[in-house]
């Protein structure tokens, strides 16, 4: 018979079970995988979503500070 350490055995086993363990080596994931469960995880939209609006060219909310193209390179020579 295996020897008791306290009267209560079954009650710290059921606790002891709670605590997390420690790896001693690692894992070997593929990298596909990794991607796939990252992409589970992610709360973040795709970046490289079809439905998405284009918007180049597109100035429907354009305001009147902003600066015109000419303005922007003059700008950023100015800047650099």
């Amino acid at each position: 018979m295996s020897r008791m350490l306290s009267k209560d055995l079954p009650d710290i086993e059921s606790i002891l079970t709670l605590n997390p363990r420690v790896k001693n080596h690692a894992n070997i994931c593929s990298t596909s995988a990794k991607k796939v469960e990252k992409k589970h995880w992610k709360r973040n939209p795709e970046k490289g979503c079809d439905s998405c609006v284009k918007l180049e060219n597109n100035f429907d909310d354009i305001k009147h500070t902003t600066l015109s193209e000419r303005g922007a390179l003059r700008e950023a020579m100015r800047c650099a």
